[in-house]
């Protein structure tokens, strides 16, 4: 019963007797027009064979007034119309006398002997046939009585001929029309009702194949919502349910990435958290048990770990309100090459460290921009924190800078260190991605430079790239429009 009562609040239930619905209402539709035309056609039908009736009978009296100047015997040739057509006839002459009666029963005129007004004609002068007490389809009578006047060549009325249906006894009647549009209707209710049936049970075969895929991706994503992200639907077709198929299997790749760079990043800040942690409790132990003494020098070395780690946090603090699209940007308008240069001297003492030539190559004729310069000038110092970090002693690194068009300019930093190679291309950005992970820990970064790098610059509305130089080397090259009412808020 409970299997029943779920199957009533089915998708498939739902599309039969939607289905059900829809044949109904076409059929029904389609019965009454059929029976409405037939009907019309019908009416139609019955009027041209009755007028057809009335204007044979109409030709006999003319004839046989031409032949005999005289309508006193036509009684004989009316009589076989009675048989024919179960109809009675009525001649009377200008006075309205009977002449002659064909009905149930006989009546023979009194003396109705007519003179000859005028000679014989070729061609009577009759008026147009007309309907009158006209009855409704069902008993087989569509027209009362037809009446027409005959006249000589003088049009003088010469007799009035009155006709129509009449039960006559010992006629056989003819079955009426009606019977044929009952016949209609009978077939057209078992036509319905076994279309219905051929509808309806095709629509749940072809319902059912299709709610099968429907239920193959349901069980997939109760699946995948328990937490088996390697769970996938095979291949259902090109229609819209193979599309939603490989939808799902899209999303759930998205999705497996997403968890697995998930866990990736809790491993990395916890090793990047525990490192300058470790040294930290080391410093202070040792100083506790008296092995080293607490002086400048170590303390230097605690303040610098703690000074590693509080960079790490605001790091990833940046990056969740990056992710999250909280971060506000103070836009102003301020000159390019003054970011560059204030960047380039922050980086001047490092360089020299290492024996590097850190130079500038910017175009004097950059339009100011709108832009917060503070994340602007962050961004540049991450491009040049990884370019001094990967260029070997006695390299160069270079900071140039342009327009593209007259609202949108670039900034690249160059280096002459190892490049970069073409599979990490792709992942530069990533976050805890580094070129080379087993000297990262050594040269000091964290793996989100770049990764931050990158989302501030689309937070400007520009966008970001790398590449290895030709010549050896790495090019970190971004872009940011000039006018910044053109860029999403943030």
């Amino acid at each position: 019963m409970q299997k029943f009562r779920s199957w009533l609040a089915s998708l498939h239930f739902r599309l039969i007797v939607g289905f059900t619905l829809v044949l109904v209402v076409s059929l029904l539709g389609v019965s009454l027009y059929v029976h409405y035309a037939a009907e019309r056609e019908i009416e139609r039908f019955q009027q041209e064979v009755e007028r057809a009736r009335a204007e044979r009978i109409q030709q006999v009296v003319n004839q046989y007034y031409e032949n005999n100047d005289d309508l006193s015997g036509i009684g004989p040739a009316l009589e076989q119309a009675k048989w024919l057509y179960n109809w009675n006839i009525e001649v009377t002459d200008a006075e309205g006398k009977p002449i002659a009666l064909v009905s149930g029963k006989k009546i023979v005129p009194e003396s109705p002997a007519r003179q000859r007004t005028a000679p014989p004609f070729d061609k009577l002068q009759n008026p147009p046939l007309g309907p009158d007490d006209r009855k409704k389809v069902g008993d087989g009578r569509r027209f009362g009585r037809h009446t027409y006047k005959l006249q000589d060549r003088d049009k003088k009325d010469v007799a009035s001929i009155s006709m129509g249906p009449a039960d006559i006894p010992g006629v056989v009647p003819e079955p009426p029309m009606s019977r044929l549009l009952a016949t209609l209707d009978t077939s057209l209710l078992w036509t319905g009702i076994a279309a219905g049936i051929v509808g309806i049970a095709l629509v749940s075969l072809l319902s059912r194949r299709a709610l099968l895929s429907i239920g193959v991706l349901r069980g997939a994503a109760r699946t995948f919502g328990g937490g088996q992200y390697s769970h996938r639907v095979p291949k259902m077709g090109p229609h819209e349910i193979g599309e939603l198929g490989e939808t799902f299997n899209s999303m759930a790749d998205d999705i497996q990435r997403a968890e697995r760079q998930r866990l990736n990043l809790m491993a990395d800040v916890a090793h990047e958290l525990r490192t300058p942690l470790s040294n930290i409790q080391g410093y202070v132990e040792a100083m506790k048990d008296g092995v080293i003494s607490p002086s400048d020098e170590t303390l230097e070395s605690v303040h610098q770990q703690v000074l590693q780690l509080n960079h790490l946090v605001e790091d990833v603090k940046l990056l969740s309100l990056l992710d999250a699209g909280a971060l506000r940007l103070n836009f102003e308008r301020a000159a390019v090459g003054d970011v560059l240069n204030r960047s380039v001297r922050g980086f001047m003492a490092k360089a020299h460290s290492k024996e590097m030539r850190l130079t500038t190559d910017i175009d004097e004729d950059i339009p100011p921009v709108r832009m917060d310069t503070a994340r602007i000038l962050q961004v540049v110092d991450n491009l040049l924190e990884n370019a001094v970090r990967h260029t070997p002693q006695g390299g160069v690194v270079t900071v140039r800078a342009g327009t593209l068009s007259t609202d949108e300019v670039f900034v690249a930093v160059e280096d002459t260190g190892e490049g970069i190679p073409d599979d990490v291309i792709a992942t530069v950005f990533d976050r805890f991605r580094r070129a080379d992970p087993s000297r990262a820990r050594t040269t000091g970064g964290a793996g989100l430079g770049l990764a931050i790098a990158k989302n501030l610059v689309e937070a400007h509305g520009g966008t970001i790239e790398a590449k290895s130089s030709p010549s050896g080397g790495a090019i970190f090259r971004f872009t940011i429009p000039t006018d910044q009412e053109r860029t999403p808020p943030h």
